[in-house]
Parts: C-alpha cells; structure tokens; sequence
C-alpha cells in the first residue's frame, strides 16, 4: 500500500471472513446552516440551484446564479475566509439599474460549473464551463472561459460539444489518468450522468455522432445529450420510477488516495396517479442529495438514502436541495454548499405566466445557500457499536514508517490495533498487548506501540492491521514516512 491516506469507501482494504460486528456507514453532514440569503435587488426570486465553491490560497470563492424581480438571470460571487461569513465583493464588472456596485459577473453563465485546473498554465488556473447561445442549433453547446484569479474571465468560442446538457457540469483534473474527467446530464432514457475524458479541455470533445439527436425542445433547437458519451450512472431497479438525476457534482477527493465522491440530485417528479395532482406542471418535484463513492470516478457505488434532504432549516422549510461543485476544508472540517428553495422544481416557470404569483414569491423567504459540514474523511466509516468488533485488513505491504487514524472513540467506547504477519499471526511487538488503548477523538491519531518497534521495521513486508473496536468510528488509515 502506498504512504497516503486511504478510506473504506468499499471492501478494497477489509477481509470480510477475519472481520465480524463492524459495518460500513455513510454518514450525512454534521451541520446544515444558511450562509447567503438572496437579499439583494438582482436576487430578489431568490438563487439559481446552481453553485460552484473553489479554495483559492485560503480564501472560497461562491459561484452563484440568481433570479433578480424580472427573473432575469445573473451569474454572481460571494467570498469568504472562514467558509460560514460570507460577502458580496463589489467586482464592478457589470451594471444593474445604473450602478456596478455588485458582485454580478458580466456574461451569463447559470448552467455552470468552476473548477482549479491544476494541469493549466497560471493564466487559466481558473476553469468555468457553461451552456451558452441556447437554443440555436448552429451555436449552442458547451463552452470553457478561463482566469487566473477567477474574476475577469476569457470566454472562448470554441464549441466543446455541440449539445446542451441543461444541467450543472461538473469536472477535474485527474492526476492518476492524466486526463479531464467532465460529467454532464444525458438521457438514458432518464435524466442520468454521462462522462467524458479528454487530455486537452480546450479542444474538441469527441462523441459517438451515430447517435440521433435527442430534441427534446424540438426539432428547432438545440439537442441535449443522450448516449453519444458514456453512462456512468443512472437510475435503475433500487429507485422509484419516478426517480431521475438532476445533477452530477462530482468531485476528486484530494485529501486521500483514490477517491471520488458524487453528490447527485435525485430529483423525484410529480408523476403517476399518486402525485399528479400535486405537480404545477409537467416537469414538477423536488430534489434530495445522495451520495456515491468510487476509486475511478467511473464505477459508482450510490446510496438510496437521502445525504441531505429537504427539511426545516433556519427557520424555513425547504422542498428542494440541490448540492453545488466543490467543497473546502478549514481544520478538520469539510464545508460543501447547497442552494435550497422553499417551492418545487416547477415554481419559476409558473412565475413566467402568473405575474401575480411571482409578486407574492417577491415577498416571502425564498432559502438561499447552505453550508454542509462534515468531518475531514467523514463521508464513509467502518463502525463497532456496543458489541465488541473486530476489522482485519486484506494483506497490505507498506511503503511508510508512521500509521495514523482518523478515528472517533465515543464516550464508552475503546479501540485497539495490532498487527499481524499475512496468515493472520500476531507479530511480536505489534500486538494488543503491546498497545495502549486508544479513548480519542482525532483526524490525526498516531498509532505507537509500547514495546518500541516501529512500524518501519515491517516496510516492505506483507502485513495485517486488526482494529479492535467498541462504540468506535473509524474514517481513515494513512501511512506517512
């Protein structure tokens, strides 16, 4: 195993048949609390669901669209130190009723997505995609603009693909592949994520063109994708039928050693005998967040259970989650962003008929954007409750000298580790007897032994670890020289 930071996203690490009373657990955020309420003039329909949140040397950077009284659209900024206050930088890029006094950028991007391009030059560390020139067919499509601070932007009118996703992009860097990784909404036949991989992001993306376009706005406008790219994930048997994914918002993790995470809205739809007569309109529901793991972003393992759902929040009681790009981390905290609305998916377009209607909206809480935090690692653990447990790895050979935790032992809780040679032999030195139990709490417990051997007299060797565990979580190993 290499020095890293390595998570239990799946049974990779663990031996199932030496392994007894511990279970894999996806655990929600921690924390679920309001950070930008939509109170100025041009968000006075309250926000997009859309947002992108970058970490750019210490300070996050909030891309955001809003609906201003006219429902006009606006691509805006919010920047923070801490991740929870936020402000409205006055960028004075774009005029709004005779001032630029405003954090609006000064093109549309709402369909968008921003991300650090660790692979680009300085000038265009900065990356934003975004649907533009909807609906003609001659232009519309998928576009890249690029910064180097993430401000003043460089639009390219080269077109990426020549369909609209009608969805949030979401996409990285992939060091370990040595390519983009770009997710995008396709229709499977249901609204599902398809991927593409390119080495240059700046170039063309190809696609499987023998496909007939899918027209779902008609045979005038733009189509949007169905299978000219790869599916990676969809609904299928273990969701309702009504059950569609609105958005991707996948993210490389890079805290740990191959790790992806996906937060896609489920989007339940107001369809079927049941629920017809609660929809506005056709295209009617709302959204929960889940959450699905993988080690290469193509094979995804999906949790049903919602990771964040519409609920009572700071005092308003929200229909629709819809979780944005990105996440930060401050200390041993993760901070991920989500727009929640108070009304279903179908509400605007209602707006768009019924002026009266939207004048009422105008005057009542509309949601805005949350923070969700979670712990460093904390999406998945492996868990010991009350009855005594044991976690025994697969054999590992190591490359470090040091083993760290990520571990949490509960109040009544105790937790051992020993190691064993590959048949499962305790090894003189490294076992529980040799060891001081761990009562912790920490992203960051270093694992020592009494006797005095050091993990780096087995470098190279094949080993074991066995946790011994009782109302203990634990997140994470990772071996350090």
């Amino acid at each position: 195993m290499s020095s890293g930071r390595h998570l239990f996203l799946d049974e990779q690490l663990v031996d199932s048949e030496m392994t007894e009373h511990v279970k894999r657990q996806f655990n929600p955020p921690h924390s679920l609390r309001r950070v930008l309420k939509p109170e100025m003039t041009w968000e006075a329909l309250g926000f997009i669901f859309y947002c992108s949140v970058i970490d750019h040397d210490g300070t996050a950077m909030l891309y955001y669209g809003a609906y201003d009284g006219e429902k006009r659209k606006h691509f805006c900024l919010a920047t923070s130190e801490d991740g929870l206050s936020w402000k409205r930088p006055e960028l004075k890029l774009s005029d709004y009723q005779g001032s630029n006094r405003n954090n609006i950028f000064p093109f549309e991007a709402v369909e968008a997505g921003v991300f650090m391009d660790p692979h680009a030059p300085a000038d265009k560390r900065f990356r934003l995609l975004h649907n533009r020139h909807w609906p003609d067919p001659a232009r519309a499509g998928v576009y890249l603009s690029s910064s180097a601070e993430g401000i003043n932007w460089t639009q390219s009118d080269l077109r990426l693909l020549p369909r609209v996703p009608d969805s949030q992009p979401s996409a990285c860097w992939d060091p370990k592949t040595q390519q983009y990784a770009i997710y995008l909404r396709a229709w499977d036949p249901k609204r599902s994520i398809g991927r593409v991989a390119v080495k240059d992001i700046e170039v063309s993306w190809a696609y499987d063109d023998r496909v007939s376009p899918l027209h779902v706005w008609g045979k005038k406008k733009v189509a949007t994708i169905s299978r000219e790219i790869p599916i990676v994930m969809r609904p299928d048997d273990s969701d309702p039928e009504n059950v569609q994914l609105y958005t991707s918002n996948v993210f490389r993790y890079p805290w740990a050693e191959n790790a992806y995470f996906a937060f896609p809205a489920a989007y339940f739809l107001y369809q079927g005998s049941p629920l017809k007569d609660r929809a506005l309109n056709g295209n009617d529901g709302t959204f929960d967040v889940q959450l699905a793991v993988s080690r290469d972003g193509i094979h995804w393992d999906r949790q049903r259970d919602a990771w964040i759902q519409p609920d009572y929040v700071d005092g308003v009681q929200l229909q629709l989650v819809s979780m944005g790009t990105g996440m930060i981390r401050r200390a041993r905290e993760l901070h991920q962003y989500f727009v929640g609305w108070p009304h279903t998916h179908g509400r605007p377009v209602v707006w768009d008929r019924d002026l009266k209607n939207r004048v009422e909206w105008l005057k009542r809480d509309l949601g805005g954007i949350y923070c969700a935090t979670s712990r460093l690692d904390g999406f998945v653990s492996m868990d010991a409750g009350n009855l005594p447990g044991t976690l025994t790895t697969l054999p590992l050979v190591v490359t470090g000298s040091q083993l760290k935790l990520n571990i949490d032992v509960a109040g009544t809780g105790i937790a051992t580790v020993a190691v064993l040679d590959a048949a499962g032999t305790a090894i003189p030195g490294f076992t529980v007897a040799d060891f001081t139990a761990i009562h912790a709490d920490s992203v960051d417990f270093p694992v020592k032994w009494n006797s005095g051997h050091e993990l780096k007299e087995l470098s190279g060797k094949p080993i074991r670890l066995q946790f011994r565990m009782r109302n203990t979580k634990l997140y994470a190993i990772e071996f350090t020289e």
